[in-house]
């Protein structure tokens, strides 16, 4: 049996191991990745933010990586790579679909908020078409000599700290890395990996997690969310819902489909993300939360869910009523509780990047950010020079910062389940995500994979967070004849205890939720 003895064993080819991968190789070090799967593959969590862009753009130049760094822009993405399919986003956009009752100029503007993310198309963030983007770094990582075996089934253990990986190829593997220590080579069959350091990068607990016995904390996260979703065509566009409604779109800082569009729903929210082919990623998140007070329906089939969901609102019936799905092939897919967290998530000779170590939901659009400052920081680790004291060093507080920030991620997210139905609490909750995120993109090291992700290491900004939890509940549960009350004063607080990080204007009441300073600087 072929016998290959790599620096570093990467399990999962997603954007984010491929990535690692890249960079460890162009850094001389050998590796070998290894996927279940293979590519393309349909995959979702597609949505980049000024963040995830910034992150990027430092790794490119830092670790010599020019291929990169067209992709942090949607202008630039789209001049040297315009066979790679992606779509503009230009912010965040928000439409209330609390109730049976239709758009129209008389209450449209309190049901829709709009946040500026980018200054122009140029420097636009983009929606990754992943099965797309996901190849595309995996084949850079091929190509700079990364081992990779693909459609593969694969056995884990740990014998005297070395990891063995027992890898049945039915693929022929690309064993490109001419430096790597090894027997023999064949096309397929059974392989024996052997590494002294290993990274999950499956966004499963079923790999190193679970060899390692590591410990499941799901059960304290506050979010509990399930998923319904695919990618459609003939969907139409929002913009000329609202045309044909007689509503003046001229005010928007941007098309208003040209981010990640937010329908907030009596029971979640559903997403919207349009691609530059116009076809439309779509899923709706439904809250599972004990604590909700929610209808509770059964369906035969996910198709009778989506349709249900659908007619339930005016405004998304006509949106959709010529949709029709492109992807997958396999049509609607759902899921249960989508919330995991491990306990930890790095040791002397493992470590697991963001989403294997915890997800919490798709809101705010943080999968793709958090997963680049994760590969970001174990990129810096695995390269340092030094003693193993100093890189187990880091790896603690690699682990330690990534359980907190998903921690923090849970928190700013479960306050929006929270304020539902009331579309006003749930844009003044989301504040505290804006404030976070452009007060990180108005410093020169925000996105640094050295700055904790969203304020979460920031004691007075988590303390803030806890406070405002409490008062939103207040505001939530108030007699309904009090509750417009309940909602200024909630309104009042949250504007003066978010201001030390509310570098942008938020909560300018001159604004009328259309926000434009939010927009991130330019960074070339």
């Amino acid at each position: 049996m072929p016998v290959l003895s790599p620096d570093v064993l990467i399990l999962g080819s997603g954007f984010g191991g491929s990535l690692l991968a890249l960079i460890l190789a162009r850094a001389g070090k050998s590796v070998v990745m290894v996927d279940r799967s293979r590519h393309p593959r349909f995959a979702i969590g597609e949505s980049s933010t000024p963040l995830a862009d910034r992150t990027l753009a430092q790794m490119a130049d830092r670790y010599q990586l020019p291929e990169l760094r067209p992709l942090c822009h949607w202008g630039s993405w789209k001049r040297v790579y315009p066979d790679l399919l992606c779509g503009k986003k230009r912010g965040f956009t928000y439409f209330d679909q609390t109730s049976d009752e239709d758009t129209s100029i008389v209450n449209f503007d309190h049901r829709r908020l709009l946040v500026s993310a980018s200054v122009n198309d140029e420097y636009s963030d983009t929606h990754w078409l992943r099965s797309d983007i996901d190849q595309f770094i995996f084949r850079l990582a091929n190509a700079s000599g990364v081992a990779t075996f693909q459609n593969c089934a694969y056995q884990l253990d740990m014998v005297d700290d070395e990891w063995i990986l027992k890898v049945d190829s039915s693929d022929e593997p690309v064993l490109s890395n001419a430096s790597m220590r090894m027997e023999t080579l064949e096309s397929s069959g059974e392989y024996l990996v052997k590494a002294p350091f290993i990274v999950d990068a499956t966004g499963s607990t079923k790999g190193i997690l679970s060899t390692l016995g590591i410990a499941d904390q799901t059960a304290s996260l506050k979010t509990h969310s399930r998923s319904l979703f695919a990618h459609f065509e003939g969907a139409t566009a929002c913009e000329q819902l609202l045309k044909d409604s007689q509503i003046n779109v001229g005010v928007f800082s941007y098309h208003c489909d040209d981010a990640a569009v937010h329908q907030v729903c009596p029971d979640g929210w559903m997403w919207q993300l349009r691609y530059d082919d116009d076809t439309l990623s779509a899923g709706f998140m439904i809250d599972e939360r004990p604590s909700a007070q929610r209808v509770r329906r059964s369906f035969s089939t996910p198709q009778e869910e989506w349709d249900w969901r659908i007619r339930r609102a005016p405004f998304l019936t006509r949106q959709f009523r010529n949709a029709h799905i492109v992807r997958p092939d396999s049509g609607l897919q759902q899921t249960s509780r989508i919330q995991r967290l491990a306990s930890q998530a790095a040791g002397s000779n493992w470590a697991a990047i963001t989403n294997t170590a915890g997800f919490i939901d798709p809101l705010h659009s943080t999968g793709i950010a958090h997963t680049l400052f994760s590969v970001s920081r174990l990129a810096e680790i695995l390269l340092m020079p030094g003693h193993a004291v100093e890189r187990d060093g880091g790896l603690r507080r690699y682990s330690d910062s990534l359980i907190e920030e998903i921690r923090c991620v849970d928190e700013l997210v479960e306050g929006c389940y929270e304020a539902i139905p009331s579309f006003r609490l749930w844009c003044l909750w989301g504040m505290l995500y804006f404030a976070a995120a452009t007060s990180m993109e108005q410093s020169l090291d925000g996105a640094s994979g050295r700055t904790s992700f969203l304020r979460a290491n920031d004691p007075d900004f988590r303390g803030m967070l806890k406070e405002a939890r409490d008062r939103l509940a207040v505001a939530r549960h108030a007699d309904p004849a009090d509750r417009t009350n309940a909602e200024q004063a909630f309104e009042s607080w949250l504007s003066s205890a978010v201001a030390p990080w509310n570098q942008v204007g938020l909560f300018d009441p001159t604004c009328n939720g259309l926000y434009s300073k939010t927009a991130a600087p330019v960074q070339n």
